[in-house]
């Protein structure tokens, strides 16, 4: 069984008093301007960061669906060719940002 004596439970003793600073009204004016500086500086740094977060997440949702896209012109052509009987085919796709991108059947490519 464990014994608890009263020492062990309050940590702050009597003999421990809060010291309070004595600051002027005008240099805890100046403190608080500051601090709201600061606080409107970091609360800022913030939203750009999520801001730059939902950016990078939106442009690899873009991408992973331009690769499915083009995994999906790839197969149709695939069927088409076969049903056509062609040797091959090239197709290109132009985003709205960034470059062109290009491609043809395997049977080109050799």
């Amino acid at each position: 069984m464990v014994e608890l004596h009263d020492e062990e439970i309050n940590p702050i003793s009597d003999n421990e008093e809060e010291v309070e600073e004595d600051i002027d009204y005008e240099e805890l004016k100046k403190r608080m301007w500051k601090d709201r500086l600061l606080f409107e500086k970091l609360k800022g740094k913030r939203q750009k960061d999520a801001e730059a977060k939902q950016e990078a997440k939106q442009e690899a949702s873009r991408r992973k669906k331009m690769s499915r896209a083009q995994d999906s012109v790839l197969k149709y052509m695939v069927k088409i060719m076969e049903v056509c009987n062609a040797q091959g085919f090239v197709y290109g796709i132009v985003p709205d940002k960034g470059k062109p991108i290009s491609g043809s059947s395997d049977s080109l490519r050799k």
